[in-house]
């Protein structure tokens, strides 16, 4: 009769033991399952950071050129304005130079003889004194 309990019990023994054998490879699949679905969530964050840091730098570099553009037209600009007063100083400086007498054309000088011998005075009558 022992050996009758004796069996009863291992066959108990034997299915409790393959009941939680079941259940505990039911919670591995389970936690492998969660696992795998984390990860997979997780690449996809990875892919969205990734898309992210290369829209943050492209927005980066289009800051970068629009500044180095502004940055040109700006020097451009100041060139010009400084090549237009260099002209208009060279101008004036020429304009100055004909109204001091010094520096006429050899047209100019003949100009003024005409225009003096038209009018007929006589513009130094006196000569002048040194």
């Amino acid at each position: 009769m022992n050996n009758a309990h004796t069996q009863t019990k291992a066959v108990a023994s034997a299915q409790r033991c393959g009941r939680a054998f079941v259940r505990r490879v039911a919670v591995c699949c389970l936690l492998a399952c969660a696992s795998l679905s984390m990860a997979q969530a997780n690449s996809g964050d990875k892919e969205r950071d990734a898309q992210r840091i290369a829209d943050a730098q492209r927005a980066q570099q289009q800051q970068r050129q629009d500044t180095q553009r502004q940055f040109e037209a700006r020097a451009d600009e100041q060139r010009r304005q400084l090549q237009a007063q260099q002209d208009q100083n060279a101008q004036n400086n020429a304009d100055a130079a004909r109204r001091g007498g010094r520096m006429m054309t050899p047209d100019e000088r003949r100009d003024l003889r005409r225009q003096i011998n038209e009018a007929g005075v006589d513009i130094y009558r006196n000569a002048p004194r040194r």
